[in-house]
């Protein structure tokens, strides 16, 4: 073979193989483009739309009356949304009324959960943008345009990747957060108080020197009270009706409370140490005193 007819043939071949090779790299350059685009824009969307969410979300429970740091450090734990269902329960049930002051109450026991300072700000740093950066719409930008100006190879798209990295999420800091496990979100009512008389009463029937009567109908009605310690008696359950209601409100287990006041009530009723003719007044001064 002549030299010239070998040289011209590996030139050919040559020529052929970087042709190939160009093509194949276009080829691997398109479908990086491609995958990119059909991963990354959907991610952008996500972003925005976890952050119009989550932002969303913070109003209402502020609306509701929770406080913007209670509501921000639930949305951080991720028990927002569960909060809310309950409130939502509440106010669509016939005659709910959501507990504006228990959720008072429940806000400053989540922020004081809370183990420091250092904590809370980070929290609220979190939140100054929901999680993501401010420009995460600039961000989708540059990432198109680091996609369309990729021409050559692999190393062309890191641009595009880091970017779409930054957009992501930020990585919560490690912070916890408590959910008191008592939620008192209904707001008690006067069928509440009733309900709350009803049960004292019937704890109380037969304890010394009162007389528990229901001259109505309506078996529903509340017993009225006789005696010679009626007076005092009458003050006592009012006492704990409002211990009960109070306790509610402090998102406390109001129930056991009140069953821990009735049995220190009975103890005292039935002591016959205490020389006294009104031991509902004796109870009543010792919780003045």
């Amino acid at each position: 073979m002549k030299l010239g007819n070998f040289a011209g043939g590996w030139a050919a071949a040559y020529s052929e193989g970087e042709a190939d090779k160009r093509a194949w790299m276009q080829e691997r350059v398109a479908a990086n483009r491609k995958y990119l685009l059909d991963t990354g824009l959907p991610k952008f969307q996500e972003i925005k739309d976890a952050k119009d969410a989550s932002k969303a979300n913070i109003a209402t429970a502020v609306k509701m009356g929770f406080t913007q740091q209670a509501a921000q450090a639930l949305e951080f734990q991720g028990s927002l949304d569960m909060q809310l269902a309950k409130l939502k329960r509440i106010g669509e049930s016939q005659g709910g009324v959501v507990n504006r002051e228990a959720l008072k109450n429940v806000s400053e026991l989540i922020w004081d959960s809370i183990p420091d300072d250092e904590g809370r700000e980070k929290i609220l740093n979190y939140f100054t943008d929901n999680g993501v950066p401010d420009n995460v719409d600039d961000l989708q930008d540059q990432f198109i345009k680091a996609i369309i100006n990729a021409k050559r190879n692999d190393a062309d798209f890191v641009v595009a990747r880091g970017i779409l990295s930054d957009a992501r999420t930020k990585a919560r800091p490690d912070v916890t957060v408590n959910v008191p496990t008592t939620q008192n979100y209904q707001a008690l009512n006067l069928d509440s108080d009733t309900k709350v008389k009803r049960f004292i009463n019937s704890s109380l029937t037969g304890l010394e020197g009162v007389t528990f009567s229901n001259t109505s109908s309506d078996p529903n009605s509340l017993p009225g009270l006789t005696g010679s310690n009626a007076q005092e008696a009458n003050k006592t359950i009012a006492n704990l009706v409002r211990g009960h209601n109070e306790s509610y409100n402090r998102n406390e287990n109001s129930m056991e409370w009140l069953m821990n006041q009735i049995d220190i009530l009975k103890n005292v009723l039935t002591d016959t140490t205490i020389r006294t003719p009104n031991k509902w007044k004796y109870y009543n001064d010792m919780g003045a005193s």
